[in-house]
């Protein structure tokens, strides 16, 4: 049996904007499986982070951009609780 390609993960979502509402999201996602000399952090940012935002009506805000894996498989448990956020 061939290595899955990708892991389904659970992340919750918070898009935190200055001078507006703060939105929380509950997202069921695929993503690629990180590799084992992975940087947990690198490898969020660039497969979790795309994944915030509110569209384009809240572009041109200032805001705090959050995620953390909420659900993972098994053999996934080193990711399990892994969180980054970034101000945008």
């Amino acid at each position: 049996m061939l290595p899955t390609a990708t892991v389904a993960l659970t992340i919750r979502v918070d898009n935190d904007y200055a001078h507006g509402p703060t939105f929380h999201h509950i997202l069921h996602v695929d993503v690629p499986v990180p590799a084992d000399d992975a940087d947990l952090t690198e490898w969020a940012m660039d497969t979790l982070f795309p994944y915030t935002g509110e569209g384009p009506d809240y572009a041109h805000m200032d805001a705090i951009y959050s995620v953390q894996i909420i659900s993972a498989p098994a053999e996934f448990d080193r990711i399990l609780g892994l969180s980054i956020s970034a101000m945008g």
